[in-house]
């Protein structure tokens, strides 16, 4: 089996998200430096704009936001290193018509766009695929609402595998070998275990 069809199996793809050691050193291998870094997939301004999105997804609160904990150089590592090309041109040539949306319908700057602009782009393109409706095929062109629900879900799990999330935001057992039975908020506060 190719290491992309096994990552892929183990990890983002499953509908849930298996902290294998593989995603873990995929995470681990990001660069501390947000300001510094140099996307490998994506395109300088598609890192602009997947960094802007993730942190509209998962901003910051009384918890890290996406970018503080790395979650697009996570998202960048992952599609480069571990989606097929034929998923990796189609993600390319819908990003590239998202760029083109953003620059025409809020700045040709992107460092301009805000944080309101991003919100009314979601709320106008970001549609709600019906329980049972598959996304688009991979043999068709992916759409903007196939990009957007993408990006979500992958920075949504990367997130939740974080080192820093798993041990300070959810609920850690370093020694999971324990057996617990209870009410999960009498056991951890009402907060997910922790992979």
């Amino acid at each position: 089996m190719q290491r992309r069809e096994a990552l892929k199996k183990i990890g983002l793809t499953t509908g849930f998200v298996i902290a294998t050691p593989t995603l873990i050193s995929l995470f681990q291998s990001c660069t501390d430096d947000t300001q510094n870094w140099v996307p490998q997939f994506f395109s300088e301004e598609q890192a602009t704009v997947l960094t802007d999105i993730v942190d509209v997804f998962l901003p910051k609160t009384d918890i890290p936001s996406a970018t503080e904990v790395n979650v697009p150089q996570f998202m960048d590592k992952y599609v480069n290193e571990v989606w097929e090309l034929i998923e990796q041109d189609r993600i390319k040539v819908a990003f590239d018509k998202l760029l083109m949306q953003i620059k025409t319908d809020y700045n040709e700057n992107l460092n301009k766009v805000t944080e309101d602009n991003y919100k009314d782009l979601l709320d106008n393109h970001m549609l709600i695929v019906p329980k049972g409706q598959e996304p688009t095929p991979e043999t068709e062109p992916m759409t903007t609402s196939d990009l957007l629900n993408s990006i979500k879900w992958m920075a949504i799990n990367g997130y939740k595998i974080n080192e820093t999330v798993g041990e300070t935001i959810l609920a850690y057992d370093p020694i999971p070998s324990t057996s617990y039975c209870g009410d999960l908020q009498e056991l951890t506060g009402g907060r997910a275990w922790s992979l």
